[in-house]
C-alpha cells in the first residue's frame, strides 16, 4: 500500500516504544508492543483517527514492562497476536515465520527472529520494520534473560542484514533518536559489525548488565491471564 494511505503514530513511555499503524481508507489498524500505562492513549488515538484497532501485536514476551495486549483484548475486543512460541495464555492469533497478518489493506509480514527471546519476531509493513528487541538503534537486545540465546541472536541479526537498506527501523526500546534505517545500522551498529559469530556470542554471554527493574512483575503479568480471559486458540492466519 502507498505511504500516503497509512496512519502512523509512535508512542513513547520512558524507554519503551509502541506504534499504531492504520489504514486511512479502511479505518482499521494495529497497535504494536503496547505498554499498559499507555492503554488509554492507544484507545484515544484510535478514536482521534476514527479507526478500529483490530490487532494488538507483541513482538516478544517483554521482561521489563507489562504488555497492554490482554487489557486491550478484554476491554475492546482487540485480538492479541504473538509468535506461537509465546507462553502468554491470552493469545488469539499465533503466528510463525512468513505469516501475513492482514488488517484491511495493511499487510504485516512476520519474521521469526529468536535470540533475545525464543518468541521474538520482527514485523514488516511496507517500508517499515518493527524490530522489537531483536535490533535496537545502535545495539541489539540482551540475550541473558529467559529464552535468550546469543547464537540465535547473531543469526537473526545476520538475517536482517540481508534485507533492504531502505527499510526504516522502529524498535521496541530506545532512549534517544527513535528511527533509523537498515542501511544506517549496517554501517554503524557494532552488533551488526561483529567480525564473527564467535566474537558476537562471546561478547553477549560475558556482559553482565543489571536485570530489568520490573522483570518479575512484568514476566508474571505477560505470562498469565486476567480473570475472565480465556486462552485463545492460537490459530495462525
Amino acid at each position: 500500500m502507498e505511504e500516503k494511505s497509512i496512519l502512523f503514530e509512535q508512542i513513547r513511555s520512558s524507554g519503551c516504544l509502541s506504534y499504531i499503524v492504520g489504514s486511512k481508507s479502511e479505518k482499521v489498524g494495529v497497535v504494536i508492543d503496547p505498554e499498559i500505562d499507555k492503554t488509554e492513549e492507544y484507545l484515544g488515538l484510535a478514536r482521534h483517527f476514527a479507526i478500529e484497532l483490530i490487532y494488538a501485536i507483541d513482538t516478544h514476551t517483554h521482561a521489563d514492562h507489562s504488555s497492554a495486549c490482554k487489557i486491550l483484548r478484554d476491554r475492546a475486543g482487540i485480538k492479541a497476536v504473538m509468535h506461537r512460541a509465546s507462553e502468554a495464555p491470552y493469545v488469539d492469533v499465533g503466528v510463525d515465520e512468513g505469516d501475513i497478518v492482514r488488517c484491511g489493506d495493511i499487510a504485516v509480514e512476520v519474521l521469526h527472529t529468536p535470540g533475545h527471546t525464543e518468541d521474538s519476531t520482527c514485523l514488516v509493513i511496507g517500508n517499515r520494520i518493527f524490530t522489537g528487541d531483536t535490533l535496537l538503534i545502535g545495539g541489539c537486545g540482551r540475550t541473558d534473560l529467559p529464552g535468550g540465546n546469543a547464537e540465535k541472536q547473531y543469526e537473526s541479526l545476520q538475517r536482517l542484514m540481508a534485507l533492504g537498506d531502505h527499510l526504516r527501523v522502529y524498535p521496541a526500546h530506545d532512549y534517544r533518536h527513535a528511527v533509523s534505517t537498515l542501511g544506517d545500522e549496517k554501517k554503524s551498529n557494532p552488533r551488526l559489525l561483529a567480525p564473527s559469530k564467535e566474537e558476537f556470542v562471546n561478547f553477549m554471554t560475558n556482559r553482565n548488565p543489571p536485570l530489568p527493574r520490573k522483570i518479575q512483575s512484568a514476566l508474571e503479568w505477560n505470562r498469565t491471564p486476567i480473570q475472565g480471559t480465556q486462552r485463545g486458540g492460537g490459530e495462525g492466519i
